[in-house]
This record gives structure tokens, sequence and C-alpha cells, in this order.
């Protein structure tokens, strides 16, 4: 549970997310798709900024609210905005991870195992994801070394794991079907269960991250 926060704020993005899963995430773009995708975030960032959440981390949370507006257009310079908003969240979590937190890097085995997992996944991406991002090609670089590098962070002690880790790796989860979806299969029965897949695991990042935030 996420403390502090009025509970219609929590209500209304859950319904606003829950409306964008069942009926949005599959469908082509629109007005009232772009209005409940950043509907499902914002709704609660208002919530959780009145609530009194870290400065860094409400600022990461609207950055992907932007990134949500931004995704849910058509067109590829709307596409490299959203990755840019993303990409800005990313550094704003990292950021409030050291902050309230104040990580100690290395602290046991979870602290070396998942950063190193990372680090091949992030290079594994050089070999199945770059080649076919066409002119996007450096800007999916540079985000898949910002995402790697929370995932990294969040692994680091004393960073509630059970709730930050699992909501990092769940965002990496997400953005990881949305590249695959994007540029290398677009069709078939992953093309069809992606959109939800992508959306379930990212708000449950973003609800588990603040979980971490707030707990």
């Amino acid at each position: 549970m996420i403390h502090g926060i009025h509970p219609v704020y929590l209500l209304i993005g859950a319904g606003l997310s829950a409306l964008y899963l069942a009926w949005f995430c599959h469908r082509g773009p629109s007005l009232l798709k772009t209005l409940v995708k950043t509907g499902a975030v914002a709704v609660p960032a208002v919530g959780i900024g009145l609530a009194g959440a870290p400065g860094w981390a409400l600022a990461g949370l609207w950055a992907c609210a932007a990134g949500d507006f931004l995704l849910s257009r058509p067109g590829e310079n709307w596409l490299k905005a959203g990755i840019g908003a993303f990409a800005v969240g990313h550094i704003l979590y990292v950021v409030a991870f050291a902050v309230q937190f104040g990580p100690h890097f290395g602290g046991d085995a979870l602290a070396w195992a998942v950063p190193l997992a990372l680090i091949g996944l992030g290079l594994s991406t050089e070999f199945w994801l770059a080649p076919r991002t066409g002119g996007l090609k450096i800007p999916v670089r540079f985000y898949v070394v910002l995402i790697m590098t929370m995932g990294a962070m969040a692994a680091q002690l004393p960073i509630p794991r059970a709730t930050i880790l699992a909501g990092a790796l769940s965002f990496i989860l997400s953005d990881l079907i949305l590249s695959v979806e994007l540029f290398v299969i677009s069709g078939g029965i992953f093309g069809r269960i992606a959109p939800f897949l992508i959306w379930f695991f990212y708000y449950a990042a973003q609800v588990l991250l603040f979980m971490g935030f707030l707990g």
C-alpha cells in the first residue's frame, strides 16, 4: 500500500489504468487514449505530491507522465520526445535513490549480481536491438544505459529491494517488451499481447517504486 495519499487519487488512477489496459492499450492513437493513458499516471502524481513525496522521485514520476503523453501520439518525432522524457525520468529516479536512501555499492551478492546481469542484457541489445532502430539508434542506446543504471542502483543496500528493485526490474521488463514490439517483432501473437504486458508491467513498476519511496 502507498501510505499518506488520499484514496480518491489512487482510485481514479487505478480506474484509468484498468480502462487503458482493457480497452485502449491495443488500439490506435486517439485523443481519448492519450487522456486516459496520461491521466492514469498524472492523477496519482497529484495525490503523491500532496502527500509530501520526495521531490526527486515526484519529478521522475511527472517526467514519466509526460513520456506517456508523448508516446501515445503517432509519429517518430513524438517517439523521440517520449524516449527523452522517460530518460529524464530514469535520471531523476536514480538521483532519488541516492538522495533518499544513500546506497552503498556492492554490499552483498545481489548488489553485484543484478548489475552484472543488467550489463549483459544491455550489451546484448547491440546485437538484437540497435541494428534495427534506424535513426533512433543513438537515443535508444542512451536510454538502455540509463534504465540499466536505474536497475543496478535499485539493487544496492539499504534501498528497500522488495519494492524499489522489484519496481525497477518491472520497468525494465516493460521497456524490453516495448523495444521488441517497436523494432523487432510487431505482428503475430506477440504483437497482440505485447501492449497488455507493456502497460501491466509499467504501471506495476510505478506502484512498486512509490511504495518504496513512501513506505
